[in-house]
């Protein structure tokens, strides 16, 4: 019976394979490297066949691969594949469809197998949007469509202004601002095991926490906290308590949005006299909320700071609700860009 081996190997060669077989990438490409050095070993092919446990004819075509093209005769060959169903056209179809009905996803699917004659699965069309970096989230209400832009840009200007002023020492900055907290309140997310969802007490009412602060970008924080229902005068004696923590020979300058509590009479009146206490009120362009700072403060402490057990009586969400802002600073910092 004719045996038959690769050619004797060189030293290169055999130091080539031997890296191929114990450190190559992919294991079809280090199991034929291994075939090679084997038969360079004086295995025949049928005792390669058992010892891989490939066909006899596979073995020979490895071997013969390798004395026709060396170690890259090894490597896979490049496959073409079957040619894609949906074109660039199809994409953009796709994407004008998501964009009219961005909440509804199977409408998207029947309208774009209507308009394409092809099937795409659910599976498929998300896969797709994730591609073109879309993601199912949900929506938001935006109040951009109502403000003035012009008035908007004018705004952002005089606040970066005031921010140079401020890190000069020329003045002391505060955005100003009210929330609510109360135990119906969106709980925020919480890991738990599988099966096993953290579970809350629901409740229909539940009394309501109301609280106004004036932070700033140094970290200064002054609050005022009520279960009262914020009218101006509540606005108005939050910003007196203000006053009264202010050092009477800094000027600071707040800034308010356009609520109807900040625009009343009274709150006028009384605007005129906290400026003569070196107070200066300013106000935000409408329908601008992203401007005030105080934002990110409040969905901080809501959906970060706040922990899952102060919901389990108003009395201890009172509790931590206070002890995270007197915390404002220093326990509790935001890094403002």
């Amino acid at each position: 019976m004719k045996f038959r081996f690769v050619a004797t190997l060189s030293d290169t060669d055999l130091q080539v394979l031997m890296e191929a077989y114990q450190q190559g990438e992919k294991p079809a490409f280090r199991r034929r490297a291994h075939a090679i050095v084997l038969s360079h070993k004086g295995h025949t092919i049928d005792q390669i066949s058992d010892i891989l446990g490939a066909t006899r004819e596979t073995v020979a075509n490895w071997l013969s691969a390798w004395e026709a093209h060396g170690i890259e005769g090894l490597n896979d060959k490049p496959r073409t594949g079957r040619p894609p169903i949906y074109d660039e056209a199809d994409h953009e179809q796709l994407k004008a469809l998501v964009d009219a009905y961005p909440h509804q996803i199977r409408t998207v699917q029947a309208h774009f197998q209507q308009a394409t004659g092809k099937k795409a699965s659910l599976a498929t069309i998300k896969r797709w949007l994730k591609k073109m970096g879309y993601s199912f989230k949900r929506a938001r209400r935006s109040l951009k469509h109502r403000r003035d832009e012009t008035d908007f840009r004018n705004t952002q200007g005089l606040l970066s202004a005031l921010q140079q002023w401020e890190e000069t020492g020329g003045t002391e900055l505060y955005y100003f601002d009210e929330s609510g907290f109360s135990q119906s309140s969106a709980v925020p997310y919480a890991w738990s095991p599988v099966g096993q969802p953290l579970a809350m007490s629901a409740y229909s009412r539940s009394q309501r926490l109301n609280v106004l602060g004036f932070p700033s970008r140094q970290g200064k924080l002054v609050y005022h906290a009520t279960t009262e229902t914020v009218t101006t005068s509540v606005v108005v004696d939050a910003f007196d308590q203000f006053m009264e923590h202010k050092s009477p020979d800094t000027f600071a300058i707040v800034v308010v949005d356009n609520a109807s509590v900040h625009r009343s009479a009274l709150f006028q009146r009384k605007r005129l006299e906290w400026l003569n206490q070196r107070v200066h009120v300013v106000y935000l362009s409408p329908y601008s909320p992203e401007l005030n700072l105080i934002e990110i403060l409040w969905r901080k402490v809501k959906y970060e700071w706040l922990p899952v057990t102060a919901y389990e009586s108003f009395q201890a969400l009172q509790y931590q609700v206070r002890e995270i802002l007197s915390g404002y600073g220093k326990e509790n910092r935001i890094t403002f860009a």
